[in-house]
């Protein structure tokens, strides 16, 4: 896992930013932080150049209106403000465009967006999804309130390289705050084949389960994982689809937020998110998701998403 060094955190001048700066301001002792860019993408407000000629109070200098709004939002959260080079990058354009040029030109690790009752429209969930394909650093998707503490986080795991990477990045939390108790999640699914066996349903569930717990063991003596790190969990799959079992997983053992891995993007299929991780941006997500990439990866056909 990368360290977090350079954060860039969308503002929308409402009163969620007042949410995701919260999150910025918990975290900023978590990470290494070296810098903080605050980003708003203005709306062309289409005026005719003749008219701003003829009346130059007509627009006030937008760039100097917005900082000074951003920098009266930030101004008592300590822990962003002890960080010590914070920028601003005023922008107009195309939303999408702005953040992934400024993410990939600022060498950006981790990407914060709120996620606000206000947004939940199709269209920008799907925005939501693009920004998350489109970009190469992890992503932050902050809901319109946050838990009291952040202490307990649910890491979904498939013992892939992604999920190592979302539990990499879980450990290295708790390395920093030992109150921070991490919980991963395995749902399996029984194959409709099953009873060719001989087993019962009972009996080839603790079949399944007894080989992914091998699974596991291999998992962790591979990327180096002492088990006691964090508490293991077996859900079985019936009819609930996995995004839901993840978030009734997340409200029954009282979690503060849902850290998951993302696909490598060194392939035109890797621009396809992750099912779950799609789903989970999809539903009503009431916790703060964090989505890990290994900022590593190249992406060759970058423009070509956009254009989607």
């Amino acid at each position: 896992m990368y360290p977090i060094k350079r954060l860039l955190v969308v503002m929308e001048l409402n009163d969620h930013d007042d949410i995701v700066c919260d999150y910025v301001n918990r975290v900023a002792d978590l990470f290494p932080i070296k810098s903080i860019m605050f980003l708003h993408v203005a709306e062309d407000l289409n005026v005719p150049k003749e008219l701003v000629e003829k009346y130059p109070g007509l627009i006030p200098p937008i760039d100097d209106s917005i900082k000074g709004a951003i920098q009266d939002k930030i101004k008592d959260y300590e822990g962003i403000t002890s960080v010590k080079n914070i920028d601003y990058q005023i922008l107009d354009g195309v939303k999408l465009r702005s953040i992934s040029e400024v993410v990939r030109e600022e060498k950006i690790d981790l990407l914060v967006l709120n996620r606000s009752d206000e947004n939940d429209t199709e269209s920008e969930v799907a925005f939501l999804q693009k920004v998350v394909r489109s970009v190469g650093c992890s992503i932050a998707l902050i809901p319109p309130t946050l838990p009291e503490d952040i202490n307990t986080v649910l890491v979904p795991l498939d013992f892939s390289k992604n999920s190592f990477m979302a539990l990499e990045h879980a450990l290295d939390l708790a390395k920093k705050r030992p109150e921070v108790r991490i919980h991963a999640l395995h749902i399996y699914k029984i194959p409709s084949g099953y009873f060719k066996t001989g087993l019962t349903m009972e009996e080839f569930s603790e079949e399944l389960i007894k080989a992914t717990e091998n699974r596991l063991n291999t998992f962790l003596k591979d990327n180096n994982i002492a088990k006691e790190s964090f508490t293991m969990h077996y859900k079985l799959q019936k009819s609930d689809s996995i995004p839901y079992m993840i978030n009734r997983f997340s409200f029954s053992n009282q979690v503060d937020a849902v850290i998951m891995g993302s696909r490598g993007r060194n392939t035109l299929s890797s621009f396809v998110l992750g099912s779950i991780t799609e789903a989970l941006i999809d539903r009503d997500q009431y916790l703060p998701l964090i989505i890990v990439k290994n900022k590593g990866r190249s992406m060759k056909l970058w423009d070509a998403l956009l254009e989607l």
